[in-house]
């Protein structure tokens, strides 16, 4: 059987699958990419046995004289693979499988390759996902919930649980929660029409994919399962007249208890800074070039309508800056890091925000200003005033 696609939309699947390849396995198989002719299309898997990911691409199916519709496919290693398709010209590429071994051909213009695979028997299945909840959310949604808490992800592996993004689903809620211990980034929204009811720790690498795979125009199934999640992403408009490739992203998740976060979050305040969130990213990125020499260390001082912003550094000097502020509540001085504030006023998208505080040695909350400002709010924890 062979199989027909044109060369930028085969390239760019296999560059999809190939971000699942592993580099360091001992299993040679894992080293390859599967493709399997399938329906009207073709195909493509890779996986490490922590993350799968599988891309069903559009294409034409030719049966030759004896050739069964039914084929259990053909292996290839992926970087031989990606670097064939980057090369060849621009015209359609034809895939086959020669008679004998366990070769992949592939062609294009006066270009003919015979890559030597591995048997397609000993690639490791998908994981069938039985799901505990499951919802679909566009992509431009699903894309939004992962900027706003994937910055606050744990990079230090000593405690594995805070190196993924919870992801709690019930009734019409999901919610998506990330935190390293130093701040919290909380994001909610209401999905009508999902089912069932569950939480999982998606890696942070998983949740960088989807950022980097969803579709604005598309559309992701989710499916929550014990131990695993499944990521259905469709390209395109629902209603498109040619259908987009399908990418399944299959991922373990991350065993264990998530810290009760909720507890972490301030009941209430008693200080209310209101601020543009333009003036004041750029006035804490100002005061950042001086507090990067000591712990990234800011501190805040309301002065009636102004907030204060001075770092200082042994080896750099010091600096002080002011922005104006609206205040309720009484004057305080209060040390946040700089990195982690400008963190969440990066992704925030609304022109004003509010700093929530209660003492200087207690958490702040910085939340948008907006309709849907009760849907985020990322906990700061203070540093010490010096």
């Amino acid at each position: 059987m062979q199989v027909i696609c044109p060369r930028k939309d085969l390239y760019e699947a296999v560059q999809t699958v190939g971000r699942a390849v592993s580099g360091r396995s001992t299993l040679p198989i894992l080293s390859h990419i599967l493709a399997v002719p399938q329906g009207d299309g073709l195909k493509l898997t890779a996986t490490d046995l922590e993350m799968w990911m599988e891309v069903h691409l559009p294409a034409r199916l030719d049966l030759g004289i004896g050739d069964d519709e039914d084929t259990a496919g053909f292996t290839a290693p992926a970087r031989v693979f990606t670097e064939i398709l980057g090369a060849l010209p621009e015209a359609d590429v034809t895939l086959d499988r020669p008679s004998g071994g366990n070769q992949m051909q592939v062609r294009a213009g006066r270009s003919d390759y015979k890559i030597l695979g591995l048997p397609a028997e000993e690639f490791p299945g998908v994981p069938d996902v039985v799901a505990g909840a499951s919802f679909v959310i566009s992509g431009e949604l699903l894309r939004d919930v992962i900027r706003h808490v994937l910055f606050a992800v744990a990079t230090d592996e000593s405690r594995p649980i805070l190196t993924g993004v919870m992801l709690s689903f019930k009734g019409t809620t999901l919610r998506a929660v990330a935190t390293d211990t130093h701040r919290l980034a909380v994001r909610t929204v209401e999905l009508p029409g999902g089912e069932g009811e569950a939480i999982a720790i998606v890696p942070a690498r998983a949740m960088n994919e989807l950022l980097r795979l969803a579709d604005d125009e598309g559309t992701v199934t989710v499916s929550l399962a014990q131990g695993q999640a499944r990521f259905e992403i469709k390209k395109g408009k629902p209603d498109a007249a040619t259908p987009g490739a399908v990418i399944t992203m299959v991922t373990r998740l991350i065993e264990g208890q998530y810290p009760n976060y909720e507890r972490v979050i301030p009941a209430g305040h008693d200080r209310k800074l209101t601020l543009e969130t333009g003036e004041f990213a750029k006035a804490v990125k100002r005061a950042a070039i001086v507090a990067r020499d000591n712990a990234n260390r800011v501190v805040l001082s309301t002065e009636g309508a102004q907030l204060v912003l001075t770092a200082e550094s042994g080896a750099v000097g010091s600096v002080r800056d002011e922005i104006e502020v609206a205040r309720e509540g009484d004057d305080i001085q209060i040390a946040f890091n700089a990195k982690y504030m400008n963190d969440v006023l990066n992704i925030v998208e609304t022109e004003g925000v509010v700093l929530e505080l209660t003492e200087p040695l207690r958490p702040g909350i910085l939340r948008p200003i907006g309709d849907n400002a009760q849907d985020y709010l990322c906990v700061l924890m203070p540093m010490q005033v010096i």
